[in-house]
C-alpha cells in the first residue's frame, strides 16, 4: 500500500517498502531515496498542519513542557465525535469546555472568575436541552427558573438529589 501519511507506516522498519509509491526496497536507484526523503518530508509537514487529518496517539504520558497553552478541538454540539471515555473540547454553541465521562458529555471546570482572581460565581443555563443523567453517587444543584424541553428527560439515580434554588 502507498503510504501517504505517518499513521500509514509500520513500526516493523522492514514492513516500509514504498514511500508515496516510490520503491524504497533494496537495489532502489539514488533518485529513489530522493524521491522518498521529499514526500516523508511533505508526510511530515502535513502531519504538523493537520492537513493530513492524521491522529496522533500517544502510547505514554503525555508532557507538555512549554509555559505557552494547548489548543483543543472547537465545535458546536451538533458537530461532537463520536464519543470515547476522555475526551475534551471547547463547545463553541454552549461557549464552555467539555468532556466525555463514558456516559455523556459535561461541563468541565469551576467558578467563573470576576475582575480579579477570585473564582466565586458559577453560572448554569436556565433551558435544558438535551436528555441527563446525574452521575452516581453525585448530587447537583441549580439556580434560578429552570426550563426541560419538550421530550427531554432529566433522570436523578436513587439516593441522589437535584436541589433548584
Amino acid at each position: 500500500m502507498a503510504k501517504t501519511k505517518l499513521s500509514e507506516y509500520s513500526s516493523t522498519a522492514g514492513s516500509n517498502t514504498d514511500v508515496q509509491s516510490v520503491n524504497i526496497g533494496e537495489g532502489m536507484l539514488p533518485s529513489d531515496v530522493n524521491n522518498a526523503m521529499r514526500a516523508i518530508m511533505s508526510h511530515l509537514k502535513n502531519f504538523q498542519t493537520g492537513a493530513s487529518s492524521d491522529d496522533l496517539t500517544v502510547g505514554g504520558a503525555l508532557s507538555v513542557t512549554s509555559t505557552s497553552s494547548i489548543k483543543v478541538p472547537v465545535g458546536t454540539t451538533a458537530q461532537r465525535p463520536t464519543a470515547a471515555t476522555g475526551m475534551i473540547r471547547y463547545n463553541s454553541t454552549t461557549s464552555a469546555y467539555e468532556g466525555y465521562n463514558a456516559t455523556a458529555w459535561t461541563s468541565l471546570g469551576g467558578g467563573a472568575t470576576g475582575g480579579g482572581t477570585d473564582t466565586v460565581f458559577v453560572e448554569n443555563g436556565q433551558t435544558i436541552t438535551t436528555s441527563y443523567t446525574l452521575s452516581t453517587s453525585k448530587n447537583a444543584m441549580s439556580v434560578g427558573a429552570i426550563t426541560i424541553n419538550s421530550g427531554v428527560v432529566v433522570t436523578i439515580p436513587s439516593g441522589a438529589r437535584w436541589v433548584v434554588l
